[in-house]
């Protein structure tokens, strides 16, 4: 029973967000410095100290900070959407000096790699904290905007400012009032009076803060309406550009998480069904749908798209350990010792790992191994776990009386 509740408080572990509560206190730069060197295994504390330099236009050390946190947990969300924004928030000097140094090449290839990393974010967690987009001013009337063919000085509409505002309003995770602005600008006459005609800037930040807020039939609403129009626009073949930041099949998935996440499992399943006949690398799909039958009990097919999804992603480790937990959580223990020791070859600094198999070695008695893995852990671990810690600092003092 009680390695039972160790593994449950794991996973709530594992899932965890890494945002700045309004009203705390913001620790200094080498405040974060000292403890990132202390907790150097927590991704969560290089992701804080990214966001202390960003706010500083410390941009090398925010990008080394980043790219720290994304090595030691791979679907970091946060930290990918904030890689595919640290190249826009350098300013303008940064491209020009990057295609002055390195070609219009190196230029195209820094967009598409920005814009990989957006979808990414979305994709690995359609509810990524959107904070990092409050980090700058909008737009007003003009200015420099990113496409597939490089930099494009345009007029912006008239929504723009509105939009910017009620963007900067999820720094400080306002999201009711970031919905309520855009849901004006989103009904407005200009718009057409209707949520489904608003333009389609609107019509995602509208859909993300509507989920954001547990809103999940409008978020629905928004992205089934995104997804047509992305299938309309692929289909254009008369078009040269692309309006829309993902394509038809990511809203598509997009769309099956928000109606799993809004309790409509029967729609969403055979919804994500579909984004994986478009995609067969769409692994997340697969961890969606796992996620969606352990909460019902199907032990067997959540095993199956754990597995798939593993598939697809056979060096991720945060998908080894998803499945070592879902055997962990279904009392099929024993199978949990084999993806535990892959998921330790292929990151041996997720403290996570160990502490499982530690709970694992604990579950089947077999206690030197159980003392091997917790020792381990007790070696990583960052200060994050301190209630594992004891836990495991316990039963190591109990195993020697």
């Amino acid at each position: 029973m009680r390695s039972c509740l160790w593994a449950l408080g794991l996973l709530l572990i594992a899932e965890s967000a890494a945002a700045q509560q309004p009203g705390t206190r913001t620790p200094g730069i080498s405040e974060l410095e000292a403890q990132a060197r202390a907790d150097s295994n927590d991704a969560t504390v290089h992701y804080a100290l990214a966001m202390a330099y960003w706010d500083k236009k410390k941009w090398d050390a925010a990008d080394r900070a980043l790219h720290q946190a994304i090595q030691l947990a791979p679907n970091y969300a946060d930290a990918w959407l904030a890689l595919s924004e640290l190249p826009w928030r350098r300013g303008e000097g940064y491209w020009k000096a990057l295609k002055q140094s390195a070609g219009d090449s190196a230029v195209v290839a820094r967009l598409y790699e920005s814009d990989t990393r957006y979808r990414r974010a979305f994709l690995l967690n359609p509810l990524v904290e959107l904070g990092i987009l409050g980090k700058f001013k909008g737009p007003r009337g003009e200015g420099i905007i990113r496409t597939a063919r490089g930099l494009v000085f345009v007029i912006q509409p008239w929504w723009t400012g509105d939009l910017a505002r009620a963007i900067n309003d999820f720094r400080e995770a306002k999201y009711d009032e970031a919905y309520a602005r855009i849901h004006k600008v989103a009904t407005d006459p200009r718009s057409g009076g209707a949520i489904e005609n608003a333009a389609t800037p609107v019509l995602w930040y509208h859909g993300l803060a509507a989920a954001h807020l547990g809103r999940f039939d409008e978020a629905v609403q928004n992205f089934a309406v995104l997804t047509r129009r992305a299938i309309v626009e692929e289909e254009d073949t008369t078009r040269t550009s692309r309006d829309l930041p993902l394509s038809s099949n990511q809203y598509r998935y997009i769309l099956a998480t928000f109606l799993y996440l809004g309790g409509y499992y029967d729609a969403a399943i055979p919804t994500f069904r579909r984004a994986l006949e478009f995609d067969l690398s769409l692994y997340m799909a697969h961890v969606q749908l796992a996620r969606m039958y352990e909460q019902r009990g199907q032990i067997e097919e959540a095993l199956a798209e754990r597995r798939l999804a593993l598939d697809v992603d056979q060096d991720n480790s945060d998908l080894v350990l998803d499945l070592a937990a879902t055997l962990v959580r279904f009392q099929r223990t024993a199978d949990a010792v084999e993806p535990l020791a892959d998921a330790a070859l292929a990151n041996p600094r997720d403290a996570r790992i160990p502490y499982l198999q530690g709970v694992v070695a604990v579950e089947l008695r077999q206690a030197d191994a159980a003392r091997e893995a917790f020792s381990r852990f007790l070696a990583i671990a960052p200060s994050r776990f301190e209630a594992q810690r004891v836990e495991a600092r316990a039963w190591l003092a109990d195993s020697v009386r």
